[in-house]
């Protein structure tokens, strides 16, 4: 049914509402043209001209929602392209991207898919001609898919490319039934990008293993002949022809009956089987006896025969050595295989198994002999095997080797591959059964699910990351207005408390965000060379009032532990929050030991998706004796807002240990966790360990104090403060001069948020600056082309378009003495790489108070007056 209904397209819809307004509108001024000249019919006219009028309203509001629906149109396949993880790119006939998804950007970095492509390209013969299939392609317009190997990441990676060209036709406006049309023809090129290294990599293996196996076969020191139902030699291998002393390509074709000398029924085709000596001979007369093992097989339904031969036989002791040789080969591969072998009744109990199957069942020889498989598989596993063997009854001739993957009642993950009904010889007699291959996929899934939980958190951390802006840009419009109402409602005014509260509860709200940043990593750190043992020193009065009189705090501290390099303040929240944790978990009695030592890490450590290098680590250890972690809630704890406390009252936020990890993360550390129901939890902090102290080559530079400049403070806490007129006189500083021409000081304040720019425009044009206000990196730019001095650029970081960095950087080379504030809700080392580690900008942090800009505004003018 479907099929018979077109494809609902709004663009077309969008285009064809927008020709129908043109041609009213066209109406609607020949009507009013007609006015002007038959006005003896202005009555007609103007009734027309109303009607048309109407129609043009109607259209345009159809107009809106067609483009409203065309927008979503294109939005779907927008999100479409950007979900897939093939690079794919569009380009026009020039050679520039048009649409490109998430993984095109990243691999082509801007440049040309070509030149990327040539750039990386192996100096292979094959390579270089499947790059020119894809320049002619490109050349002549033609579709085209190749294999290349590309050095990426200076790794070799193999990559399938597909380009195909594009049409596009578009219409004049005035398409319609009898308007004349103009086709116009549109071409671009989908480029394609497919990673299929892995892919690449399986074949050359397999390749690998299928030459090995042919090698091994042709060159084994048994004889091998397959013969079909008329005993035509089809196949020989060399040892065969050795044996015979003849050439193996000469033995092709040719009957067995003509290389037996003598048939004692090698050559009966009544009998399936044949084991026995037989004397063979060849073109010269020479006879040789071999031992031969012969049986008939089917292939795509046709008789053949298959033997096996083995000569010089000298006597039955040299046979009894060769065939215990061969158990013990036989031995050897049952149980050294890396892989539990099991054979099975048709009931399920086990008759024989390996060494390596009592390893992943847990058991010994003994006891697991007296098994049946419901014994270890739950019951949803044992339905859908006896569904596999019951398929195997049905159909006898059924070869395929079924893999079910399930996990044991003892917890463990197995892989089991099925292979079809077997005649087992198994204690001293024959029956039927099936073998089973058992591989133990625990530590494997569990690396999946620790790499797809790294994922989903480094995920949740851009996403965290992107709220945090966003907050902070509204917590600096609501700290800064508060700040101006403030100016104008002192102690005594019946408002004052009111926008207090309001101005306190945003800095609650600032450091929430501060929190979520941490888990991000973007927020701002100040990180020192610390001692840690000192450290613990300090903190071991501020952990006992913590954790109460009930719970015992021990501290068990290693030697020579050197340094680690941490924001002293953050390193104490870590530490505050696992307290916490631990101090919940144990419900207000047990045990909390902190314990430190160094460890050397001689490999580089697989921390989820991130790989931590090699070294040497400084390992905190906080243990509690609580309730424990369940193991369901383990991969989930570091992520914000969870809690396994949502029904416990005055629980927090769930950010604790989001943001013990974003720290610990950001300091170039892991965490690791060990958790035993109703025995306790252990949190083991890995910070890479310095030496000495004069391994920090870093040092932070305080800001000025607030006393050197005469601004306006903060009013949490007005005792201690001396209002006049809305300043706050005991921070004046008596011996600062302000500057002498403070009108002549023009800003320029680039900000996208409106909220925050009118704050700050507002507060600097109160203290008598010149301001000019921009909401985009481009308006402020324009301004500086067309000659305008300013003497201040204060600029947000993050705006659509350009961003404040590349502001600062064109502002520089336009007014090379201008002065730059950048501020942003990340830190100033986000914006220091971003300006390519110069320094010539000061940086304030969101979200900033009036106080904050004022002061950065009056300190940078100040050091421009004292350069001068």
């Amino acid at each position: 049914m479907l099929n018979k209904h077109s494809i609902h397209r709004p663009d077309r819809q969008l285009e064809k509402t927008l020709i129908a307004l043109v041609y009213s509108v066209v109406a609607m001024s020949l009507s009013i043209l007609m006015l002007f000249i038959f006005p003896q019919y202005s009555l007609y006219l103007l009734v027309l001209i109303l009607v048309i009028t109407i129609l043009s309203i109607l259209l345009a509001i159809s107009v809106l929602s067609a483009s409203e629906n065309a927008l979503t149109y294109g939005g779907f396949a927008n999100e479409v392209l950007k979900s897939n993880d093939i690079i794919l790119q569009i380009d026009n006939i020039e050679g520039y991207p048009v649409i490109q998804n998430q993984p095109a950007k990243s691999f082509f970095s801007g440049e040309n898919v070509l030149e990327k492509i040539k750039n990386s390209l192996i100096n292979e013969r094959q390579n270089i001609l499947n790059f020119q299939r894809l320049e002619q392609a490109l050349k002549n317009l033609k579709t085209e898919k190749v294999s290349i190997n590309l050095n990426v990441d200076e790794k070799n990676q193999w990559f399938e490319i597909s380009l195909r060209p594009i049409y596009l036709k578009k219409s004049d406006i005035f398409e319609g039934e009898f308007s004349l049309k103009k086709i116009i023809k549109e071409t671009y090129f989908l480029w394609s990008l497919e990673n299929v290294t892995a892919h690449k990599n399986m074949e050359h293996i397999f390749e690998n293993e299928r030459k090995n196996l042919h090698d091994f076969i042709h060159n084994m020191p048994i004889g091998l002949y397959i013969a079909n139902s008329d005993y035509d030699l089809e196949y020989v291998n060399e040892t065969f022809a050795i044996q015979l002393g003849q050439q193996r390509e000469s033995l092709l074709g040719k009957k067995l009956k003509d290389l037996v000398l003598k048939d004692n029924g090698i050559l009966d085709s009544k009998i399936p089987t044949y084991s026995g000596r037989t004397i063979f001979c060849n073109e010269l007369s020479e006879n040789s006896e071999m031992f031969v093992v012969q049986n008939n097989f089917k292939d795509d339904n046709k008789i053949k025969i298959r033997g096996l031969t083995v000569k010089d036989l000298q006597n039955d002791k040299v046979l009894l050595e060769k065939l215990n040789y061969g158990v013990d080969e036989i031995d050897w591969l049952f149980n050294l295989t890396p892989l539990g072998i099991i054979f099975i009744d048709n009931n399920g109990n086990i008759k024989s198994f390996n060494q390596k199957a009592t390893e992943i069942l847990e058991k010994s020889g003994n006891d697991l002999a007296q098994r049946n498989l419901k014994d270890f598989l739950q019951i949803s596993t044992l339905k859908l095997l006896h569904d596999i063997f019951k398929r195997y009854e049905n159909n006898k001739e059924n070869t395929e080797i079924n893999v079910v993957e399930t996990r044991l009642k003892s917890d463990k993950i197995v892989k089991i591959h099925i292979a079809p009904r077997k005649r087992i010889h198994c204690e001293k007699s024959f029956m039927e059964g099936y073998v089973l291959y058992l591989s133990d996929t625990t530590e494997e899934k569990n690396l999946e699910l620790k790499f797809a939980q790294a994922q989903k958190m480094q995920a949740m951390g851009q996403l965290a990351g992107g709220v945090a802006h966003d907050f902070n840009n509204l917590l600096t419009a609501m700290i800064g207005f508060c700040d101006l109402l403030l100016q104008r409602h002192g102690i005594g005014d019946p408002s004052f408390a009111d926008l207090n509260q309001v101005r306190n509860n945003a800095h609650r709200a600032a450091n929430l965000v501060r929190q979520l940043l941490a888990f991000s990593r973007k927020q701002p750190l100040k990180p020192k060379l610390i001692d840690v043992t000192e450290n613990f020193i300090e903190l071991n009065y501020l952990l006992k009032r913590t954790l109460g009189e009930q719970i015992s705090l021990e501290f068990h501290h290693g030697t020579d532990l050197g340094y680690i390099r941490v924001d002293p303040v953050q390193f104490s929240q870590v530490i505050v929050n696992l307290v916490v944790n631990a101090k919940d978990a144990m419900n207000g009695k047990g045990t909390l030991k902190i314990s430190t030592h160094t460890e050397k890490l001689t490999a580089p450590y697989q921390f989820g998706a991130d790989t931590i290098a090699r070294g040497e680590f400084v390992v905190i250890n906080v243990s509690d004796t609580g309730c424990g972690i369940a193991k369901e809630n383990l991969n989930r704890i570091f992520e914000p807002f969870f809690s396994t406390k949502e029904n416990v009252v005055g629980s927090g936020t769930g950010l604790g240990l989001a943001t013990v990890y974003g720290i610990i993360r950001q300091t170039e550390g892991f965490i690791k966790v060990y958790s035993t129901i109703g025995v306790g939890t252990t949190f083991s902090i890995y910070l890479p360990r310095f030496e000495t102290k004069d391994d920090d080559g870093d040092n932070i530079v305080e800001n000025q104090s607030l006393e050197q400049t005469p601004v306006l403070t903060s009013m949490t806490n007005p005792k201690s403060q001396k209002m006049i007129l809305g300043m706050n006189v005991l921070k004046l500083d008596r011996s600062f001069k302000p500057m002498s021409a403070p009108d002549n000081v023009k800003i320029l304040f680039a900000e996208d948020e409106d909220s925050v720019r009118a704050f700050g425009v507002r507060a600097l044009k109160k203290k008598g600056f010149s301001v000019v206000a921009c909401n985009c990196a481009e308006s402020a730019i324009e301004l500086l082309d067309k000659g305008e001095n300013f003497d201040l650029l204060i600029t947000d970081m993050v705006m659509p378009g350009l961003s404040g960095a590349d502001l600062a950087k064109i502002a520089k080379q336009k007014l090379p003495d201008i002065k730059i504030i950048l501020a942003s809700g990340y830190s100033e080392e986000i914006a220091r790489k971003e300006l390519s580690g110069s320094e010539e900008f000061e940086f304030i942090a969101k979200p900033y108070s009036l106080v904050d800009l004022i002061q950065k505004v009056f300190n940078i003018l100040n050091n421009r007056q004292k350069d001068e």
